[in-house]
């Protein structure tokens, strides 16, 4: 057996956490499935070399699979049944096989819920219980429709096996094979066509639900924007006759999706079904907050997304799956602590907010090898949202309680420098430590000084290097432009925070006056706040103005009510 070189850590989390054989160049790729509730196993003690050296020079390298290279990526353990917790659907195929269509549908009710990863797993497993079958080659196609490259390699070997499936299973091959034939031509035109092959199918066969509902989809990823009520209400219709087949159809979700943006309150009655056609799949618990969070019921909205997430902790538990490994669950987690916001439960989102922060940081490794922490990720989110509520809501011990911690101390960058300094220094004049705060403040005008030579410096270079190149004065100009952009978030930040702690300052050592023409400086405050603050300068006329705009834009928000 030849197995792909493992990094240290993956070989302690393969004994440690008793992960599957990944030995992907046996049968499908698949892997035999372990007990859900088996112990770990741990690694034997190593007497001899764990890896041998591939001895076939056809053979592909190491790690990787004898069915292409579409196969090198995706899930690399096997499935297993998740039998209620994913949707009740049927969508026969042809095999002899009754747990290869078992896993199919499965697979289907995983597309549904946009659990597009664990789909191409249930497929995988039906071709190792079925080698060759089309279907199978399909179905993962299918959960990488957002991946044209990928999945025209997966549907190429759906074709080439094609002729083992029924007459609908290859209408549904023939319009995906020809959807990904050309992933270059116009995605307009070949949408289009999709959707008309999709709607033969229907036709050819309107007692298959599964066609009406996928005709439903591609009717809203074709486009609804800007379209009038009536195509929205013909999507509807479509989604309104496979419910009323199957009541519990996962197309709830869809149906959610539809009028999200539209109007909200035509989605209401699929809040309480959607979750409930696919217990395991949290984004299916996730989907019925955005509207709830529309119709401004805050409350109702967090049950929603904290439903979603314990079903992700669920999956985390059972299959050892790390947070933002995860789809949707930093997004899912950062709009519950939103919600909490605004329904003015204000612990439990503080203690979302840096629960976000705590869990581990995957990196996002780019082709040259670097690394970053995305900007959507637990950590990034959270963080975010712990500084707007420390601020929003004047939790200025908090903030001092916090300001030298992994929870609010500040990145490398002056820009993040910025952020924390205007923080603490509006914390440390709103609770008397007036010192605390002039020294902060002082800092924060000499990064600014630093901030604003640093880009005087970069433009004079960049400029004086493109005259010399003898460039057109357009061009010098963007060259200058570019080489400063670096600067301007940091310099505006400082700019803001400056006024805003001048503004606290002046307060807290009773100069209203100059804390009424500071204030005008400080542009980017919320309106909330801003409306406490003109009430404390003395402009209380501006404050409830202020104050009623604020209502008016956080409408059933708590902190502006």
């Amino acid at each position: 057996m030849r197995v792909a070189p493992l990094s240290c850590l993956s070989i302690v989390a393969a004994g440690l956490l008793g992960c599957a054989n990944l030995d992907s160049s046996q049968g499908s790729g698949v892997d035999s499935a372990q007990p859900v509730n088996s112990k770990p196993t741990l690694l034997p003690e190593l007497t001899e070399p764990v890896f041998e050296a591939p001895t076939d020079p056809s053979a592909p390298p190491a790690g990787h699979s004898n069915h292409g290279e579409a196969f090198n990526r995706g899930p690399r353990q096997a499935a297993y049944l998740m039998e209620a917790k994913t949707a009740n659907i049927d969508f026969p195929i042809t095999t002899d096989k009754p747990q290869a269509q078992k896993f199919f549908n499965q697979g289907i009710g995983q597309l549904h819920g946009f659990w597009t990863f664990e789909a191409e797993r249930s497929f995988r497993q039906v071709l190792k219980i079925d080698p060759e079958n089309p279907m199978a080659y399909w179905g993962m196609a299918m959960a990488n429709n957002g991946n044209s490259n990928r999945a025209k390699e997966l549907i190429n070997q759906s074709v080439k096996h094609k002729a083992s499936a029924d007459e609908r299973g290859r209408m549904w091959i023939e319009a995906l094979a020809e959807y990904h034939r050309d992933p270059k031509a116009d995605k307009k035109k070949r949408k289009a066509a999709y959707l008309k092959a999709l709607r033969n199918i229907s036709a050819k066969y309107p007692a298959d639900l599964e066609a009406k509902a996928f005709v439903a989809l591609q009717l809203y990823r074709n486009g609804v924007n800007g379209k009038k009520t009536d195509h929205y209400e013909s999507i509807d219709k479509i989604i309104g006759e496979v419910l009323a087949k199957n009541p519990m159809h996962p197309c709830h979700h869809y149906r959610i999706h539809l009028w999200d943006h539209k109007d909200p309150k035509r989605a209401v009655g699929s809040i309480g079904k959607c979750g409930q056609t696919s217990p395991g799949i949290a984004h299916m618990w996730h989907m019925p907050g955005h509207i709830l969070s529309r119709l401004k019921r805050y409350h109702d909205a967090t049950f929603q997304q904290e439903a979603s997430a314990r079903v992700d902790h669920a999956n985390m538990i059972r299959d050892r799956v790390m947070p933002d490994q995860i789809h949707n669950f930093a997004h899912n987690n950062e709009w519950l602590t939103r919600n909490l916001d605004y329904a003015g439960r204000v612990g439990h989102a503080l203690t979302m907010a840096k629960n976000m922060m705590e869990l581990p940081r995957l990196p996002n490794v780019k082709d040259d090898g670097t690394w970053s922490v995305s900007s959507r990720s637990s950590h990034a989110y959270g963080k975010r949202h712990l500084h707007g509520l420390l601020q929003n809501y004047e939790l200025w011990d908090d903030v001092l309680a916090l300001k030298d911690t992994h929870y609010l101390r500040p990145g490398k960058s002056a820009a993040n420098k910025a952020k924390w300094q205007r923080l603490v220094a509006s914390a440390y004049f709103n609770t008397g430590k007036i010192a605390e705060g002039n020294q902060l403040l002082a800092d924060m005008e000499k990064l600014l000084a630093q901030q604003t030579t640093g880009k005087k410096k970069a433009g004079d270079t960049a400029e004086a290097k493109a005259k010399a190149e003898k460039k057109k004065a357009t061009d010098i100009r963007k060259v200058r432009n570019a080489a400063e952009r670096p600067f301007n978030s940091a310099i505006s930040a400082l700019n803001r925070g400056i006024a805003e702690a001048k503004v606290h300052r002046a307060l807290a050592t009773g100069e209203k006056a100059a804390a009424k023409g500071l204030l005008a400086k400080a542009s980017d405050i919320r309106n909330e706040r801003k409306a406490l603050m003109q009430h404390r300068v003395g402009d209380t006329e501006a404050a409830i103005k202020t104050a009623t705009a604020a209502v008016k834009s956080g409408a059933e928000q708590a902190r502006p009510l």
